[in-house]
């Protein structure tokens, strides 16, 4: 399930063959972090169902890359109000033919609500994108702006909402 995924990652975020593969190998991981959630979206149903959205999250922690990146991001008081028994959000993606039609809404709400955590937080492009909007409607605020994760030369927002 990871390949298939990463092809709706690569196709809803605009990425190259490699980068996909890339984003493979690191679902691949996260399915075995502490408090891991998942949901799928799939069009239609039986054998022949295939995947055109997906959204995952995990309990965050010390060690991680992205945890540990954005700790040093929010602060040491950002961390502790945000980070301190948050779920991370690390994925949730619709295929471009399918966006616009509530899938975003449904895998976000059924991710979420299975959460414990305290606390939810994301990053996403900062832009004024419709997942973006997305998460402000689920009340998701901004934390922090025009942040760049090492390697990456595009902004990002750190957005987080109280469960």
């Amino acid at each position: 399930m990871a390949t298939e995924a990463a092809s709706v990652y690569g196709q809803a975020m605009h990425r190259s063959p490699e980068v996909v593969v890339q984003r493979r190998d690191i679902i691949a991981v996260h399915v075995n972090y502490a408090g891991f959630i998942a949901s799928g979206a799939f069009n239609g149903g039986g054998e022949a169902a295939a995947l055109v959205g997906f959204g995952y999250g995990y309990n965050g922690a010390r060690g991680q890359w992205w945890h540990d990146i954005v700790v040093s991001a929010l602060g040491p008081d950002g961390a502790k109000r945000w980070l301190r028994d948050g779920f991370e959000l690390a994925e949730l993606h619709v295929r471009p033919d399918h966006q616009g039609q509530g899938f975003g809404r449904a895998l976000l709400t059924n991710v979420l609500s299975r959460a414990t955590a305290c606390h939810a937080v994301l990053s996403t492009p900062d832009t004024e994108s419709a997942a973006r909007t997305l998460y402000r409607s689920y009340g998701f605020v901004d934390l922090r702006c025009d942040f760049r994760f090492p390697g990456s030369p595009e902004p990002y927002a750190i957005m987080g909402v109280d469960l």
